[in-house]
């Protein structure tokens, strides 16, 4: 009960929340923004992730310190694409009209998780988690901040088709980020005045021309999930302030490509240090 009840009090005191948003392998980004904001002694109140921003959160709310980051910079480092995406038999457009829920089954991307966490209940995390999943029932962002914590950062990273959903409860649950991929809204509603922001798709680019029918659908999901991100900015109450931490374009890396992890997070913890120490500077007159 005590544990709980710290969560709560700690809850209500919230002044710093960092939100991770989804962005599949490139959530590699995010390990580099986090290393930069701790090095600074900016920690987290409360810590809210959806997709791959779910598993880093969730590392990250195990150990919120430089050394939690270095932990979470360590697993990407030694993360491969077969770990999380098993080669089969099928490839390229006989796998989307195949039978069957998703391309790939989620037995990998689970060992990665439970790899990663060192704790199993939300409740034993040193500063609160919020996860966010879709319901296949509701068609509603449904949060999950206590009891079991595998299941559900499992199912907000389910992205449709690529991995099958997450039964949780006697419910199907999907990736958070069909409908909310970067929850900035969550972190004021739970009263944080300071939200940094780790978008891991922050960043502007010239996107060719569809050639396929694959490619609309892949940059239609694209507009879909930024569109909710960009409205909710406009609806920040007075008060509370965003930090967007600046994000890098990483050139085309196909989705289950994680060889240029190490450098993503390199670019990043660069880019966002620089931001951060501007930013500083402004804010002291220097």
């Amino acid at each position: 009960m005590s544990v709980i009840r710290d969560l709560f009090a700690h809850r209500r005191h919230v002044e710093t929340a960092f939100v991770l948003g989804g962005g599949g392998n490139l959530g590699a980004v995010q390990v580099g923004m986090l290393r930069a904001l701790l090095e600074r002694q900016i920690t987290p109140d409360l810590v809210i992730g959806c997709s791959v921003g779910a598993i880093n959160g969730a590392a990250l709310a195990a150990d919120p310190t430089t050394a939690g980051a270095m932990r979470i910079w360590d697993c990407w480092s030694r993360l491969g694409g077969d770990d999380i995406f098993p080669h089969g038999r099928l490839h390229g457009p006989w796998q989307l009209v195949r039978k069957g829920e998703a391309l790939f089954g989620n037995d990998g991307l689970r060992r990665v998780i439970e790899d990663w966490l060192p704790y199993r209940k939300f409740e034993e995390t040193k500063v609160p988690l919020e996860i966010v999943a879709v319901s296949l029932r509701t068609e509603q962002d449904v949060w999950f901040s206590s009891g079991p914590v595998v299941e559900p950062v499992l199912a907000s990273a389910a992205l449709p088709a690529v991995f099958p959903p997450v039964w949780i409860d006697g419910e199907a649950f999907i990736d958070g980020g069909v409908v909310n991929n970067v929850p900035l809204m969550r972190a004021v509603e739970l009263g944080a005045k300071r939200i940094f922001v780790l978008h891991c798709g922050n960043f502007e680019r010239e996107r060719p021309h569809p050639q396929r029918p694959l490619d609309v659908l892949i940059r239609a999901f694209s507009i879909a999930r930024s569109y909710r991100f960009k409205r909710d900015g406009n609806l920040i109450p007075d008060g509370v302030e965003i930090v967007t931490l600046p994000g890098i374009d990483p050139g085309p890396v196909r989705y289950n490509d994680l060889s240029h992890s190490v450098e993503i997070m390199d670019r990043a913890h660069t880019a966002a240090s620089s931001f951060l120490d501007a930013r500083t500077a402004v804010a002291s007159g220097t």
